[in-house]
């Protein structure tokens, strides 16, 4: 199975200009099974209203899974998983926050072919060291409370010696899918890793990549992973 993490910055592009169809076009020759996005906008002002998880279903050709982190209004914004795999079922799962509420969206699937069953978690934790110490406590509960392997993406806001990665990876025993690990942001001169794919110890990633795009502030993630 294919997958790719990337937050997109509700599509804002390191010349500051809003383009959901450059993200698209970034990430369509990947051929993923699965996409995590984080920072997704619906509705927003400042995103000229744009419905991004509409946009990117329809881009894509994937059914969007949108997990709404903040209410502004008539818009949001959160995080999101698109995928063409059969879904069996989809759990909201809300995060301790500090000044911006934060969530875990997580999709079981059905019938993957490399893996069989396994649970997708897409998550954006928070800037502080306290918060992000929290979500990692509250999303390895809910790791542990599932039925099947997991493949968590994200953008955790620290690096991989961090208190809180090295904490999520101790208390629901994950490893880290980076076979050749490089930085992911700022995308135009990357000199620090905070974007994620981790899975269970009973998964293997057979290949990982790093892309280079100036469509986000992040660089997307590509893993391979199957049962081992």
């Amino acid at each position: 199975m294919r997958i790719i993490s990337y937050n997109t910055r509700g599509s804002l592009g390191m010349d500051d200009k809003r383009n959901t169809l450059r993200v698209s076009e970034t990430l369509r020759p990947l051929c993923a099974d699965v996409i995590c996005f984080q920072e997704i906008h619906s509705r927003l002002p400042w995103s000229g209203k744009e419905d991004q998880p509409d946009v990117l279903s329809r881009q894509l050709g994937r059914r969007f899974y949108f997990h709404n982190c903040v209410q502004f209004g008539f818009g949001q914004y959160g995080i999101g998983i698109a995928t063409r795999l059969p879904v069996e079922e989809v759990h909201h799962h809300p995060l301790p926050g500090g000044k911006e509420a934060r969530g875990a969206l997580e999709l079981r699937l059905r019938n993957c072919a490399e893996i069989g069953k396994v649970s997708i978690f897409c998550t954006h934790w928070g800037l502080s060291e306290e918060e992000r110490g929290l979500q990692a406590e509250a999303l390895a509960e809910q790791i542990r409370l599932g039925p099947h392997p997991v493949i968590i993406c994200g953008d955790f806001n620290e690096g991989p010696e961090g208190a809180a990665v090295t904490k999520l990876r101790t208390l629901a025993k994950l490893q880290d899918c980076a076979i050749t690990p490089e930085p992911t942001y700022p995308a135009d001169n990357p000199n620090v890793r905070i974007d994620y794919i981790l899975c269970s110890e009973a998964l293997i990633c057979r290949q990982y990549e790093t892309v280079y795009s100036l469509a986000s502030d992040h660089l997307p993630i590509v893993a391979d992973i199957e049962t081992k």
